[in-house]
Parts: structure tokens; C-alpha cells; sequence
């Protein structure tokens, strides 16, 4: 199996976003939803992306209650051509977007292990060649895992893994499921919140020692 590809994600500044790509951060997850601690401005953004790119990472805009159109002016504005669907409405109305934008679809699971039905049918416009599938707890973004041996995939999409990673915890989710995208925002913050580059670097070599072990 391939090292599976680190994506950091809740990235507020491009300071950070250029140390997490410097690190070896394959993705830079950029939020653009007003009820998360982590939202971005506009403004912010095509700066975030830059340093990003710059680095060698992926900026990712995170969408959740956007329209087609919301997310193209947001891509279109901050230079970003891969997208993460989170929400009902952002998840239903992605297939009006370009089809070359790279998608991170994202697939709830209960506390107890089991996966969300996809009320959204959004998934059918998604391909396999180019997307990931993405789990993650209910509760996004409390760093808070599921049931991990209670879940099960077997679909055709390469597996991305959220929801309470750490760097502690991390090489046995890669040991247990073999992701092809590991995904982190909780648990490489500092108490108060804010990313801490000692973490990320951390989380990083983790799944470089899990590779390497193979």
C-alpha cells in the first residue's frame, strides 16, 4: 500500500499553511463555513492557497450550506480547484461545477460505526479516478473519533479517515483501515485551539513510520 496523503485542515493563516506544506502536508484545508471557529474570510483566502501551493500542498476549500455558485466564486476568487462536501446543500449541487475540480466527498458515521445513508445522492457525480471518499464522525470538526471496529468499507472510491486523528493514534488507523487520505484539524492543536506546528510535524512523521514499517 501507498503512504496515504496528509491533509491538515482548519488552516487559518498562510504562515501556517506554508510550514504545514514545508512539513510535508499534501493538502491545506481552508473552511468556509461562518459557524465553525475555523471560518475564513474571502480575503484571507487567496493568500492562504498561495503559501500553500508555493509549499508544494493542495489548498482544499471546505464547503458546507453553499450553492454551486457560492463555491465557484469562492474557487474562481482563492485560485482552488479541490473541494471538500460536507453539507446537504454543498454535497447536492457539487455536480454543477466544473468537472476537473477535484472532490473530497464527505460521508458521516454515527459514534457507533455506522455509516450515514447518502440522502444527498451526490456521490453518483463523484469519480472514483479523482475523488476521495471521505469518513468522518457526525459531529465534524470536535475531534472526535467513531467506532472504528465496528466501520467497514468496501466501496470502489480511495478511502479518506477523519475525525479524532492524532499523532498518537494515527499509524493504527492506517494499520487498521489503509486509507489513501488521512485527514486532521483537533488533533494537531495546541489548548488554546490554534495549530501548533510541533504537532503537525508529529502527525506527519507518524504516518512516515507506519510507511516505512510496511
Amino acid at each position: 500500500m501507498n503512504k496515504p496523503v496528509i491533509k491538515i485542515c482548519g488552516v487559518c493563516d498562510p504562515k501556517m499553511a506554508g510550514e504545514a506544506a514545508r512539513l510535508g502536508a499534501d493538502f491545506v484545508g481552508i473552511i468556509f463555513h461562518p459557524q465553525s471557529r475555523r471560518f475564513v474570510k474571502i480575503e484571507q483566502t487567496k493568500a492562504i492557497a498561495a503559501a500553500a501551493k508555493e509549499n508544494g500542498a493542495i489548498p482544499v476549500a471546505v464547503f458546507v450550506d453553499h450553492t454551486a455558485d457560492q463555491m465557484a466564486e469562492i474557487c474562481i476568487q482563492s485560485d482552488i480547484q479541490t473541494i471538500q462536501l460536507h453539507g446537504s446543500m454543498a454535497r447536492k449541487q457539487h455536480s454543477l461545477l466544473p468537472a476537473d475540480y477535484q472532490r473530497i466527498y464527505v460521508q458521516a458515521v454515527s459514534s457507533a460505526g455506522v455509516i450515514n445513508n447518502d440522502a444527498d445522492n451526490g456521490l453518483l457525480y463523484c469519480d472514483p479516478r479523482r475523488d476521495y471518499l471521505l469518513f468522518d464522525n457526525v459531529e465534524a470538526g470536535k475531534g472526535r473519533p467513531f467506532n472504528w471496529d465496528a466501520f467497514k468499507y468496501s466501496g470502489h472510491f480511495r478511502m479518506g479517515l477523519a475525525g479524532g486523528l492524532t499523532p498518537d493514534n494515527v499509524g493504527l488507523a492506517i494499520k487498521k483501515f489503509q486509507p489513501a487520505l488521512v485527514d486532521v484539524s483537533s488533533g494537531v492543536e495546541n489548548s488554546s485551539g490554534e495549530k501548533d506546528l510541533r504537532l503537525i510535524k508529529d502527525f506527519i512523521k507518524a504516518v512516515g513510520v507506519v510507511n516505512d514499517h510496511k
